[in-house]
């Protein structure tokens, strides 16, 4: 096969033609498809994108641009044609070009970033692993690349002009259209801590949390580099930088629900607010900035115990959502306060929404459950101390009344006030059965993570008082301790997840058994809750004797794995010491 000769001036010019007359307008027109959700002209304008980047006319290079733009329309298009086709095909066609042999290293920059954010987006849909692990990869090595290329040495920038020149007029076969700059290794850079981030939400890793702030924090630092943002022509700068802001802010409040760093919160309190002020109202990620400046807003407010991050959330939501505001901002605005004022105002209101949530099924209809009868659990124990309210100064005011009148020998009563009693007791009996089913709903629910049912198994057997229902609250809580602390996580993640339950679970589930006289179950439950991570290390134990006469060089990995598993300090140490490379 005879090499295609370079590319000439004239090409150039042809393609620079094309491109602006037809090529990018039929992009432009894509786009504007899926933004309005138009179906009956998307399948054309894929079509004709199809055409043009399998058209051996064109050199390389513009053939790897026009697969990019196809793979670009192809994510978001699979959701306005309800075609999950359309998210493999724009995942096989990223993983072709990763696949193959690069030209030069931007390219792989370009393949591997894109490639990370279709697999995200393909683990939202499906909810496989093996997606948002291969997303990470990737996605660490485009952000490695970048690294490199923004610590190499810069020359003149007269030199920096003619290379310019060049790339625009004179691209050859392994020149990548358009060349890399700052802009694109800080969405590299934002796509790696998005990528971490969807990971830590689905397994509750603490070093992916670590690393995706750290990533997040890299990516705020570089945006602060680019001098030239103050410029009319910085083009989506701030919008940009407002996302990366919003992520950041997001990624600390986590970190402080997990290590109550009080700096963590007033940090990502002041990033979420410069977000929010950075990013246009009617901007795509508008309602994430929403989402994640509520959520900071009331949980300092929580913390603080101050109503007025919940009126600033309020009204963050109100500018920015008017019309269709996302459930979870509005029930922990609702649950918030009325946890403040110490009243049952708004919980109604929030019961209904989350009802309307889980009505509507998806994919979060687990985390709606799991609020659903947190909300319903709130109620009844404020609904259970206004009747104890009520029945004290019942009592109160019955004792006075009859030491006053006692010589007379007449009684006092007061039906009104009894009946209120009765009447507050039994709403919190009903609000209470609620919230236990609820739990059960949620424990019982085989698609969501092995964590939150555990989490949800443990608050059932917490709320609930017939043996029998107990005895299959605690047997399923105890069930789910190995698959929530798999050894996929590591060792400070995994007692996260064993201490995350209200009590001893293995005691807790061998009594249950032993009150309904299943002693042999008792003894099953209770071996298998208090030797999770025990049994973990059992397992690496195995004798490789014979292993190591078949395969020495096996049998030396897989001891050197031992040891990455048992020790328990950070990830990058224990690889260093098993001599392997960081983990994933």
């Amino acid at each position: 096969m005879t090499p295609r000769p370079p590319t000439t001036l004239r090409s150039s010019l042809r393609f620079q033609y094309l491109f602006l007359m037809k090529w990018r307008p039929l992009g432009a027109r894509a786009f504007r498809a899926v933004e309005r959700g138009d179906a009956a002209a998307l399948p054309d304008l894929i079509r004709r994108i199809a055409e043009t980047r399998t058209a051996d006319a064109h050199p390389r290079w513009v053939r790897d641009l026009m697969r990019r733009l196809e793979v670009m329309v192809l994510v978001p298009a699979a959701d306005v044609l309800h075609d999950p086709g359309l998210l493999d095909r724009a995942v096989a066609l990223s993983l072709e070009a990763v696949t193959d042999t690069p030209t030069r290293w931007e390219s792989e920059v370009f393949d591997r970033a894109l490639l990370a954010d279709c697999l995200l987006q393909r683990f939202e849909k499906r909810g496989d692993r093996a997606d948002v692990d291969e997303a990470i990869t990737h996605q660490r090595r485009a952000a490695e690349l970048c690294r490199a290329w923004l610590a190499a040495p810069r020359g003149h920038w007269r030199a920096s002009l003619r290379q310019w020149w060049r790339v625009q007029w004179y691209p050859d076969e392994g020149q990548v259209w358009p060349p890399l700059n700052r802009t694109i290794c800080f969405s590299v850079f934002l796509g790696l801590g998005d990528a971490l981030h969807t990971r830590f939400e689905f397994l509750r890793t603490y070093d992916d949390l670590q690393r995706a702030v750290e990533a997040s924090d890299g990516a705020e630092a570089l945006s602060r580099t680019f001098r030239w943002a103050a410029s009319p022509w910085a083009g989506n700068y701030k919008q940009e930088r407002g996302s990366i802001l919003s992520q950041l802010g997001a990624l600390l409040t986590f970190r402080f629900e997990l290590l109550h760093d009080p700096t963590d919160i007033i940090r990502a309190v002041s990033l979420l607010e410069d977000a929010d002020r950075l990013t246009p109202r009617r901007a795509r990620g508008g309602r994430s900035v929403a989402r994640y400046r509520v959520h900071a807003l009331t949980t300092r407010g929580l913390r603080l115990q101050s109503l007025d991050d919940f009126t600033k959330a309020e009204a963050v939501l109100r500018r920015r959502t008017p019309h269709d505001p996302a459930w979870r901002p509005q029930v922990e605005i609702l649950t918030g306060r009325a946890a403040i004022s110490e009243s049952s105002d708004g919980l109604g209101e929030a019961v209904h929404i989350l009802e309307a949530a889980v009505s509507q099924g998806g994919a979060h209809v687990h985390e709606a459950l799991i609020w659903l009868a947190s909300t319903l659990r709130q109620w009844a124990l404020h609904a259970a101390s206004v009747a104890d309210s009520l029945a004290g100064a019942r009592d109160e005011t019955g004792a006075g009344s009859s030491a006053e009148t006692g010589a007379q020998g007449a009684s006092w009563t007061r039906p009104d006030v009894s009946d209120t009693v009765v009447a507050a007791q039994q709403e919190a009996a009903v609000l209470w059965r609620r919230s236990s089913d609820a739990w059960r709903r949620a424990a019982l629910l085989e698609t969501a993570p092995a964590w939150r049912r555990l989490h949800a198994a443990s608050r059932w057997r917490s709320q609930v008082t017939e043996p029998r229902e107990a005895a299959d609250a605690s047997s399923l809580a105890v069930r789910l301790l190995p698959l929530a602390a798999w050894r996929g996580l590591d060792r400070l993640s995994q007692e996260e997840v064993l201490q995350t339950t209200d009590f001893d679970l293995a005691s807790g589930a061998a009594a249950d058994q032993l009150d309904l006289h299943d002693a042999d179950h008792a003894l099953e439950l209770l071996e298998l809750g208090r030797g999770v991570l025990w049994s973990q290390t059992l397992d690496v134990r195995t004798d490789l004797q014979q292993l190591r006469q078949e395969s020495p060089r096996l049998a030396e990995r897989l001891t050197r794995l031992r040891v990455l598993l048992e020790e328990s300090r950070d990830p990058a140490v224990r690889a260093e010491r098993a001599g392997l490379r960081p983990p994933v």
